[in-house]
């Protein structure tokens, strides 16, 4: 009997310990990684801020349990640009049980020298395809069969958009070089399937695509531009 207990006991004793051997192992990692990413900050003169929220986060996919994680900003190519880590999580049910599903994504924005009205260039889904087969094309198509057939303009102003979605962005989005993104206020954000920053040096890129899009939007009026060589940190709208 006694030795039926001592074999139940590594049965179960062995596998718990190997589970918190695990988790502990997954803790000191994290923390050796964030670490990494915040001397990698300091060392390149950007702010970090580890977990949070921020207004834009509602213009993100995932309407439930979000969360942002590692957010690191700083200056590049002219601009004010925060990259952050971010998440949420859904769940699906088969039978009895529930299996939860993480999303994760790399954010990026970029705050521009001027708040403009609501824009955003998003790829089109099932629905908008048919809706656009059905009905045609909107107020803001472009008119480059391409692109319109592959993306959906959304605006507050339509002839603000045909200024602003120049004929390089145009190329670039069919070229798949740039993200889909939103602009509202002067905060351009745009969003990819991604990680966590496993590798800081790797923060900058994930910021390239999005400042190509800042460089490729159109101008709205003559007016010269703010000079980006000494910038003041704007709010994002």
């Amino acid at each position: 009997m006694e030795s039926l207990i001592f074999s139940l006991g590594i049965c179960v004793g062995v596998p718990l310990l190997l589970l918190v051997a695990a988790a502990t192992m997954a803790a000191h990692s994290e923390r050796d990684r964030r670490a990494r990413v915040w001397q990698w900050a300091m060392t390149n003169g950007w702010q970090f801020q580890d977990g949070g929220s921020a207004p834009w986060i509602n213009r993100l996919p995932g309407r439930s349990r979000r969360r942002l994680g590692i957010a690191v900003t700083g200056m590049l190519g002219g601009h004010w640009v925060t990259v952050a880590e971010y998440s949420y999580q859904t769940t699906s049910s088969s039978g009895d049980s529930t299996t939860t599903h993480t999303h994760r994504y790399i954010v990026v924005l970029v705050l521009l020298d001027r708040p403009h009205p609501w824009l955003a260039v998003q790829r089109r889904g099932l629905m908008s395809q048919f809706g656009r087969a059905l009905f045609g094309d909107k107020p803001t198509a472009t008119g480059n069969v391409m692109f319109d057939a592959q993306y959906q303009i959304s605006a507050a102003d339509a002839s603000h958009a045909k200024a602003m979605i120049s004929p390089p962005l145009i190329a670039a989005h069919i070229a798949d070089a740039v993200p889909q993104w939103t602009l509202q206020g002067n905060g351009l954000l745009g969003y990819f399937p991604a990680g966590k920053f496993n590798n800081p040096n790797l923060i900058p890129g994930y910021a390239g695509p999005l400042l190509h899009v800042a460089d490729l939007l159109g101008p709205v009026d003559f007016a010269a531009p703010i000079d980006r060589r000494s910038p003041s940190r704007p709010a994002d709208g």
